[in-house]
């Protein structure tokens, strides 16, 4: 008998070029809805992508926050995955004023009720004075952020530049230094999948018998581990590039 449909997973990807997927016009988006498709086979799946490249979050001309507003009022998502700031960096702008323009743009999901995944800023292959130190600053906020409903990933430890092998810096990176190949966007999906797909699975856990949901023993044995890991709030989740969530913080 099958099984009975559930509530739609509506995901709203918000960013700039790397949200786009420029050059390829491949965005990350695409892998991403691929393995929520195959995870939550019972959802209705829907991804909405919404990248602009040269877009900035701070600057007055930016349209990061008239985009959000938009979209948001023409309908409402379960998650909003944001991927911004590395224009503004290369702009020189100040870490504290990007964070603070970070913020009022995740409270835009936030104040109806969304859940907002935030994504830490990547590296970028460019001679800038002080760019290194005001990308580690905002990710550093990114990644310290408090707020109900609020997630981050650390995707730039999860698709580095300099510390990626040669040959797969080859492979995933354009040789601009800035934005990435078609499989380079399909790394970004996969690994933001793997993290929203873990968060997933702990609340649905923190709702549900396992049992009930996961009928595979070793996948329940693992849940089940992943769980106890994320009560201890072990650093190792974060050094393999997945957020770290206590089970409590779902309550």
């Amino acid at each position: 008998m099958p099984s009975a449909q559930k509530p739609p997973l509506r995901v709203l990807c918000l960013g700039d070029s790397l949200t786009a997927g420029s050059p390829s016009v491949h965005p990350y988006a695409c892998k991403l809805r691929d393995l929520l498709k195959a995870a939550f086979a019972t959802h209705d799946v829907h991804v909405a992508n919404d990248g602009m490249p040269g877009d900035m979050v701070s600057d007055s001309r930016g349209t990061f926050h008239k985009r959000m507003k938009g979209l948001w009022r023409q309908r409402e998502f379960e998650w909003t995955i944001v991927l911004g700031g590395t224009n503004d960096l290369v702009w020189s702008c100040r870490p504290d004023t990007l964070l603070n323009s970070l913020k009022e743009l995740w409270d835009i999901p936030l104040s109806h009720g969304g859940k907002v995944l935030a994504l830490t800023i990547p590296e970028i292959n460019a001679d800038i004075p002080g760019l290194e130190f005001s990308r580690k600053a905002v990710n550093l906020g990114i990644k310290n952020y408090k707020k109900q409903n609020f997630y981050a990933f650390d995707l730039a430890a999860a698709v580095p530049y300099c510390d990626m092998p040669a040959m797969d810096r080859i492979k995933y990176w354009d040789p601009d230094g800035v934005h990435l190949t078609r499989d380079g966007y399909d790394l970004i999906g996969q690994k933001v999948a793997e993290c929203l797909i873990r968060i997933l699975h702990l609340e649905e856990a923190q709702s549900t018998e396992i049992s009930s949901i996961v009928t595979d023993a070793r996948q329940r044995r693992m849940i089940e581990e992943l769980i106890f890991e994320e009560e201890r709030g072990d650093p190792k989740l974060l050094s393999q590039g997945y957020i770290i969530v206590r089970k409590r913080d779902l309550d």
